[in-house]
């Protein structure tokens, strides 16, 4: 049976935003401030997290780490990257009452302008510093063991890697113009050396890190080496691939900058 707060991690985000989506896109028209694609990417990352949290492989994290650094794997570098491009902050502030919409989306106007101008790399700089302090705080043996034990700690753990996750991806997306275009993809890269490292010291580790897998040592040791491996082998390439993405949207700014260039840069 998945874990009720697994489940709740989904299904509350989910009701959120579609309820501020319908509302959004009755007042300014559907497609309109929130684009159809944005709300897909959006769908897509809730999926990702519920195969991560409320489907059989939450069951099988307290069997074997390897299937726990998947789980976190989708969590960070598949669901945050679709959630981030899918505008969540501003479509759910839709769904509160109308006095706190009032109240709050302001703050949030204030907030993207400063991260789509001269704040990106402090939003940035901040997003990254809050993933890899989640990383690593919950990978430390005790705090791991503890969250194992404790299904809200659990919920916590997923729900702190899933948030920092999501500001760190929003505010490399958010880098469309061409004079930070480049600096975002480096910051990817940057933002995955944190998780490669660990997964390094995982894999090379004589012993396993955590009693709770260890009943049988030299099987745990195995399954903590592919476990390993899936940190920043599977981690690399949704690294490479988001890297791809944005290095497109770079090209792209670089080309609109260019004149003529929404005709394109090549004519034959």
């Amino acid at each position: 049976m998945p874990d009720p707060l697994g489940v709740a991690l989904v299904t509350v985000p989910g009701a959120a935003y579609l309820v501020g989506l319908h509302r959004l896109w009755s007042t300014a028209g559907r497609g309109r401030v929130v684009r159809r694609e944005q709300a897909l990417a959006y769908m897509a990352g809730l999926a990702a997290v519920a195969v991560a949290v409320a489907s059989p492989l939450d069951a099988a994290t307290g069997a074997k780490l390897s299937m726990h650094m998947v789980q976190h794997v989708l969590l960070v570098g598949v669901a945050a990257p679709l959630i981030a491009v899918g505008a969540p902050l501003p479509t759910v502030l839709w769904a509160l009452p109308g006095a706190w919409r009032r109240r709050l989306l302001p703050e949030w106007r204030r907030a993207a302008t400063s991260h789509a101008g001269p704040g990106w790399a402090r939003w940035t700089v901040a997003g990254l510093v809050l993933q890899v302090g989640a990383l690593w705080v919950w990978h430390a043996p005790a705090l791991y063991q503890a969250a194992l034990a404790s299904q809200a700690l659990h919920a916590l753990e997923h729900a702190s890697f899933l948030v920092t996750a999501v500001v760190f991806w929003w505010a490399v997306a958010g880098a469309r113009h061409r004079s930070v275009g480049g600096a975002a993809v480096v910051a990817v890269f940057v933002g995955a050396l944190p998780a490669t490292a660990l997964g390094a010291l995982m894999t090379l580790a004589g012993r396993p890190w955590y009693p709770v897998y260890a009943g049988d040592p030299a099987a745990a040791l195995e399954d903590q080496q592919v476990a390993g491996v899936v940190m920043w082998g599977v981690g690399g390439i949704a690294t490479v691939v988001a890297a791809l993405v944005l290095f497109g949207a770079w090209l792209a700014a670089l080309e609109r900058s260019q004149p003529g260039g929404d005709r394109g840069l090549v004519r034959t």
